[in-house]
C-alpha cells in the first residue's frame, strides 16, 4: 500500500491542508452560488483554485470577487483544466468540486477526518443530494447513485471518483500517469484506476454535495449516451481481461 507521513508534513507545513480544485468554462449562472458555499466551510485553512478554461462570459470576474486564486488552462478540455488546477494546488490533500455544485459547511472538514482516520488511503469520493427534485426523487437518485458506485467496484474491483465530491493526496496524483482525452476515457474514472494501483479508495455515500442535474435535464439521453460509451472505453481500458485495449491510447506523463 502506498505510504507516507503526510499528516506530520502537515503539521509542520505553513501551506493550507487543503486545496479546492474548480474547472469552470462559461459558469456565470453558477459560479457565485458555488463559491459561496465554499466560502461558507466550518474548516479554514484552505485554498481555492478555479481554472479557467478559455471563459468567454463573466465567470472569471464574477470569481474575482471571491478570495480564490484564478489560473488560465489555455487547453480546452476537463482533464488539462483539471490537471493545471491539481499542479497549482499548494497543499498535500487536494478536494475538486464543479462550479454549479453546492458543497456542505463540512465538506472539508468531513474530508480532512477521513484522511486522519485513514492514513493509507490516497483518494476519496462520496455522493449526492438533489435540491432541485422533490424529496421522494432525491431518495430515488440517491439510491441509483449508490448502487451505481458500489456496481461499478465489482466491475473493476475499486471505487470510481465522483466528479463534483472527490479529493486525493497530491503526492499520490504526482506518481499516476493518466489518458487525456476525454473524448475517449470518463476523466474521473480514469484518475481512479490510475490511483488505484497505489492505494486504497474510499466512497463514504454520506459525504454528499449538492448535485446539479442541468445537462442530464437538457439532454438526457445525449447525456447518458455519451457517459455511457465513455464509462465502457475506460473499463476496457483499465479491467484486467481488457488490458490490451490501453495500446490504443497514449499515456503521458506530468511536466511535474
Amino acid at each position: 500500500l502506498y505510504q507516507t507521513n503526510w499528516h506530520f508534513e502537515l503539521i509542520m507545513s505553513n501551506t493550507p491542508l487543503i486545496s479546492v480544485v474548480i474547472p469552470v468554462y462559461n459558469e456565470e449562472k453558477y459560479i457565485a452560488r458555488c463559491l459561496q458555499s465554499v466560502c461558507n466551510q466550518n474548516f479554514k485553512n484552505y485554498e481555492v483554485i478555479v481554472v479557467d478554461n478559455n471563459c468567454t462570459d463573466k465567470t472569471a470576474k464574477i470569481a474575482a470577487g471571491f478570495k480564490v486564486k484564478i489560473i488560465r488552462e489555455k487547453i480546452q478540455g476537463m482533464t488539462p483544466a483539471r490537471e493545471r488546477g491539481f499542479q497549482e494546488a499548494k497543499s498535500a490533500i487536494i478536494a475538486r468540486t464543479d462550479a454549479d455544485t453546492i458543497i456542505p459547511s463540512n465538506w472539508l472538514s468531513s474530508i480532512y477526518r477521513y484522511f486522519t482516520q485513514y492514513p493509507q488511503m490516497i483518494a476519496l469520493t462520496g455522493g449526492f443530494s438533489f435540491p432541485e427534485v422533490s424529496r421522494a426523487e432525491e431518495k430515488l437518485l440517491s439510491v441509483f447513485i449508490n448502487g451505481y458506485s458500489r456496481h461499478m467496484k465489482l466491475v473493476m474491483g475499486h471505487y470510481q471518483l465522483n466528479g463534483p465530491n472527490y479529493a486525493l493526496r497530491k503526492s499520490a496524483w504526482e506518481k499516476v500517469e493518466i489518458h487525456t482525452d476525454d473524448k475517449i476515457v470518463h476523466e474521473d474514472m480514469d484518475l481512479a484506476c490510475h490511483l488505484y494501483e497505489l492505494g486504497d479508495i474510499k466512497y463514504f455515500p454520506n459525504l454528499k454535495v449538492g448535485y446539479s442535474l442541468r445537462r442530464w435535464k437538457k439532454k438526457f439521453w445525449y447525456t447518458m449516451f455519451e457517459y455511457g460509451v465513455r464509462n465502457i472505453r475506460t473499463v476496457l481500458i483499465h479491467h484486467p481481461k481488457f488490458i490490451k485495449h490501453r495500446k490504443f491510447l497514449t499515456f503521458v506523463k506530468k511536466s511535474g
